[in-house]
């Protein structure tokens, strides 16, 4: 009952305190936390103040320790040395469009979707990979690429997917089918 809560802070706070040790973080006083000194209670482990010792997780050699001392890179790249930092400017590589590789026309995606690409013909290569799963599946997307790449219509096409979900079945289909008529009829006129 009540005395396994205290137990199990108490082996909470003694697990703490040998971690909080082994990194050299002293208690409050500058001794070691629970050298001795066990709390009363499990509110007095949170309370208990705690001092870490930054000098001693500095690295020995200096702050580059994880730098490459050679790095190669393309020729058209270049390099600024700024005050604390450089900046290094590498060009984006161009990889060429893999033969099985198909854009999406936007007139292959559902027919209530197309006002939000409107102008667009088809869907770029990103937003072509990325279509299936961000239009048609409630999973998860976590899309990294460079400025100008088409994230945002790919976060559209997420957005038109939940969208969706609420979208009356028919509705849109009638107005669809009738303008289609329309646009038929206009043509051979």
């Amino acid at each position: 009952g009540e005395g396994g809560d205290g137990e199990g802070a108490a082996e909470g706070q003694s697990k703490m305190s040998k971690a909080l040790d082994s990194i050299k973080v002293g208690g409050a006083n500058g001794s070691g936390a629970g050298e001795g000194e066990e709390p009363t209670d499990a509110n007095a482990a949170q309370r208990t103040a705690h001092e870490l010792d930054l000098t001693s997780l500095t690295f020995p050699s200096g702050s580059h320790t994880m730098t490459n001392k050679k790095c190669h890179l393309p020729t058209s790249s270049w390099r600024a040395m700024h005050p604390g930092y450089e900046e290094v400017h590498v060009p984006a590589s161009r990889s060429p469009m893999d033969p099985s590789e198909i854009l999406i026309p936007v007139s292959e995606l559902p027919k209530w979707t197309h006002d939000a690409f409107s102008g667009m013909k088809s869907l770029n290569r990103v937003q072509s990979k990325m279509a299936d799963v961000s239009l048609k599946s409630s999973e998860n997307l976590l899309l990294c690429a460079p400025t100008g790449a088409g994230k945002t219509n790919v976060a559209m096409l997420s957005i038109l997917n939940v969208l969706g979900q609420y979208r009356k079945e028919g509705v849109d289909d009638e107005k669809d089918a009738m303008e289609e008529e329309e646009e038929v009829g206009g043509e051979e006129g």
